[in-house]
């Protein structure tokens, strides 16, 4: 035995677990680079799609989630955001796939199941042959809680999917995480090989700049990562997105300050300073947000942040409905079912409860009533409407009081560097998921890639 063969005793390869269904045996009102997409990930067995919003990654979902119920004879649990189960079973039996939604391990059928993320430790992750983690971005946290639990949950589930928005580039452990909740590697590991110290931000991480290549071609082992169908060789018409306007709105405030607290007032980064300022402009905020509203008859989601600012929202808009974190799940999901059919024509809300994994392309016109500094739940937001299978130019306005431009300032900045960054990543993947500019190649016997083991130790 040479060295180089002794090396290869050494390697740990990332192979396929899965299964072969051809592509003309998926459910044929699927688009054919989606079915093309789900024969690769069951092949894959375990395996991530990154996916821009609206790109149909619940009816990828379903179909992989259908073919393994199908291989394995046992339920899948599709786990998903709060309000989110009832759309996703509506999409079933618009594409013949029937899903049943679960509040526990008592409501479990054969075949496809769907709970959200809040309910799941009341499931046994045993009896299940496969899982779907909607919104997978859930795994973000490096550390958290929530993503230890379901990993550990599903370590020994044979078959795994996980369905997200194309990852933030610049929050690279999001992507560890896919990785440990796979079963393709643990994140500790993975940084270990790939990942250096970032010394101008204490506990943040960087690739290592020799093993950029190398890390993205890994990560195209066991990932797809798509901005539109033309990133894998196929046509994106019908995929081309009307405009997006932003408008930005800045009312003073009715309350009056003395010269000196005038002089002294700026708004800080810190959580004291942020919501002190956001409460002093909250009256202005939202009459300036009410009038806006009130001037069309069009349907309009009102983000806001804080419970006064939507009761003060509802008091000046009384027809609007009003959604808050303490109201029963049953009450948040018939609300956005509402407002997609049309019944509801103002709803009000927070991002972090309306602002994941529901389309709401019925509606083109959304107004944030003041801003915080969290970029993502900005981002998910405009997603709702901003999405593929929007047929009307977006408006999205921005209320905000005169001094919060700090926060707008940061918030476009993060927008820059995000896009900037997931061009770079896509177009980075892309060449190892095609092999070419024109052709999809996700064949595995292209992309399955060694990772010496002694490289653990460097």
């Amino acid at each position: 035995m040479n060295y180089n063969d002794f090396l290869k005793t050494k390697e740990i390869r990332v192979l396929p677990s899965g299964f072969n269904v051809e592509e003309g045996k998926l459910n044929p009102a699927a688009f054919d680079w989606q079915r093309h997409v789900v024969s690769w990930a069951l092949k894959r067995g375990k395996a991530a799609l990154f996916e821009d919003c609206g790109l149909g990654k619940t009816l990828q979902q379903l179909m992989w989630a259908e073919q393994v119920c199908k291989y394995i004879k046992r339920p899948v649990l599709i786990v998903a955001p709060l309000a989110v189960s009832l759309q996703t079973k509506r999409e079933g039996e618009k594409f013949g796939i029937a899903v049943n939604i679960c509040e526990s391990q008592a409501n479990v059928r054969e075949g496809i199941n769907i709970t959200n993320y809040e309910k799941l430790e009341k499931f046994d992750a045993t009896i299940f042959g496969g899982v779907v983690l909607d919104e997978s971005s859930i795994l973000k946290s490096y550390m958290g809680k929530t993503k230890r639990m379901i990993i550990e949950k599903f370590a020994y589930t044979p078959y795994k999917l996980a369905c997200t928005a194309t990852p933030a580039p610049n929050d690279l452990m999001e992507l560890l995480n896919h990785a440990e909740f796979l079963g393709i590697m643990k994140s500790s590991e993975a940084l270990a090989i790939w990942f250096i110290a970032d010394q101008s931000e204490s506990g943040k991480y960087r690739l290592k700049g020799h093993a950029e290549k190398d890390f993205w071609q890994w990560v195209s082992s066991w990932a797809v990562c798509i901005e539109k169908p033309s990133d894998i060789g196929y046509s994106d018409e019908g995929y081309i997105l009307p405009p997006l306007t932003e408008k930005d709105v800045t009312v003073g405030s009715s309350n009056a300050l003395t010269a000196f607290e005038d002089i002294a007032r700026q708004i800080e980064t810190s959580a004291t300073g942020y919501h002190k300022e956001r409460r002093r402009t909250l009256s202005d905020r939202c009459k300036e947000t009410a009038r806006i509203v009130s001037s069309d008859q069009n349907q309009y989601v009102i983000w806001c942040g804080m419970n006064d600012e939507a009761d003060e929202l509802k008091r000046l808009i009384p027809e609007a409905v009003e959604i808050r974190g303490c109201d029963k799940p049953e009450k948040k999901e018939k609300a956005a079912m509402d407002f997609i059919n049309g019944s509801i024509r103002v709803l009000i809300s927070k991002p972090s409860i309306f602002g994941y994994g529901l389309n709401f392309q019925n509606c083109n016109k959304s107004v944030f009533c003041g801003m915080d500094y969290s970029f993502e739940s900005y981002y998910q937001a405009v997603r709702r409407f901003y999405r593929f299978g929007q047929k009307k130019p977006v408006e999205i306005i921005r209320v905000l009081g005169d001094t919060e431009i700090n926060i707008l300032k940061t918030i476009n900045r993060k927008t820059d560097m995000k896009e900037h960054m997931r061009h770079s990543m896509a177009d980075t993947m892309r060449g190892f998921q095609t092999g070419s500019n024109v052709s999809f190649g996700l064949d595995l016997s292209k992309k399955t890639y060694d990772i010496p083991v002694w490289l653990k130790g460097a």
